[in-house]
């Protein structure tokens, strides 16, 4: 296998868009300073936090740029990190993410071989919080990229590589995403189309530290993601074939829905009670696996809360593209919706 001690060596630049983040971010940039593959320069985007976030990164001899309230958003500190960067590659560290030991040199090693122009790597199985929301989030985020393709159509910025001439050529994140969204998964595409490659290596780990709480997950799922990627796929833009939208997960947003009237019926008249059980099996059936591993993670606890969150989020992800597909959710009506959600108003993509 190919690692970065075995190419020519590239100048490596990490930038992390933090807010606030003092609660995560010791971990964050310690485990940079511990990386096999160090890195050449720390650019942190202070997106105007209250508290230590600053301090905590100059400790750690990060370069701070300091932005101005109100907060401008992952996307535009992302960006202003990345012009500040002298690197050839840079890379995008979320402030709650802890890399590996080996994730920078994994993340490094394709792009500097001319094998891809951008890379990004997976949540590892060993999520910091034991909340159930959050255990069964972050389970689910390393599920979904560990049974990804190595041929990605997108990115990912919680740990991800760049080019730097590639990213800067593409305009890098669309500032329209004031909030942490799919400015990842829209910039992933365009270099898609533009014929760039991008790569996913599963082995390029990292711990995550967001304590999820139920609605919280529920909002950033529906507002954050599943709106704005229908919208992206309802345009015909990316592939929709893979991670959480491979036909996989596309047979279990189906078999998750079938359980809606199967219950109706069967509470209508109890003589249909074969209905719900054949359902609720099919889908179990579908996600046996990620169930067990849920189970192997978290025990019957969180396998049992994970089966009910899953059908939740197949229901809700499946309902919202449903909506925007059909037009029955109007582009006034989403940016209503999310401003309501994020706070934000939403602008034309470049």
């Amino acid at each position: 296998m190919t690692t970065s001690a075995d190419i020519p060596h590239s100048k490596l630049a990490v930038v992390i868009p933090a807010y606030n983040a003092g609660a995560t971010l010791p971990a964050c940039l310690a485990a940079l300073t511990q990386s096999r593959r160090r890195s050449d320069e720390i650019i942190l985007f202070d997106d105007g936090s209250g508290d230590d976030t600053a301090e905590i990164a100059r400790f750690y001899g990060a370069k701070v740029i300091s932005g101005e309230r109100p907060a401008k958003g992952p996307a535009a500190g992302r960006n202003l990190g990345a012009a500040a960067a002298a690197g050839s590659i840079i890379v995008f560290v979320d402030a709650d993410v802890e890399v590996g030991p080996e994730a920078l040199g994994k993340l490094e090693a394709p792009i500097a071989a001319g094998r891809a122009v951008a890379t990004f790597g997976s949540y590892d199985d060993s999520p910091k919080s034991r909340r159930i929301a959050a255990l069964y989030a972050n389970l689910r985020h390393h599920w979904v990229h560990q049974h990804g393709r190595t041929e990605a159509f997108t990115f990912w910025s919680g740990l991800g590589a760049i080019r730097a001439d590639v990213f800067r050529a593409h305009g890098g994140f669309d500032t329209a995403f004031a909030k942490p969204s799919i400015e990842d998964i829209d910039l992933g595409i365009r270099i898609i189309e533009s014929g760039g490659r991008i790569m996913l290596v599963k082995d390029a780990l990292g711990a995550h530290h967001k304590d999820w709480g139920v609605l919280q997950l529920w909002t950033t799922d529906i507002f954050q993601r599943a709106i704005p990627w229908a919208r992206l796929i309802k345009d015909k833009r990316g592939r929709a074939d893979d991670l959480n939208i491979s036909r996989r997960e596309r047979a279990s947003a189906v078999a998750a829905q079938l359980v809606v009237p199967a219950l109706a019926a069967a509470a209508w008249n109890w003589n249909w009670w074969p209905a719900p059980a054949i359902a609720i099996g099919g889908y179990l059936a579908l996600n046996a696996n990620f169930l067990a591993f849920l189970y192997k993670h978290g025990g019957a606890r969180l396998a049992v809360a994970g089966s009910f969150l899953h059908w939740c989020y197949h229901i809700y992800a499946s309902a919202t593209f449903l909506l925007v597909a059909t037009g029955l959710l109007s582009q006034s009506a989403r940016s209503k919706m999310i401003i309501a959600s994020t706070g934000r108003t939403q602008a034309t993509r470049p």
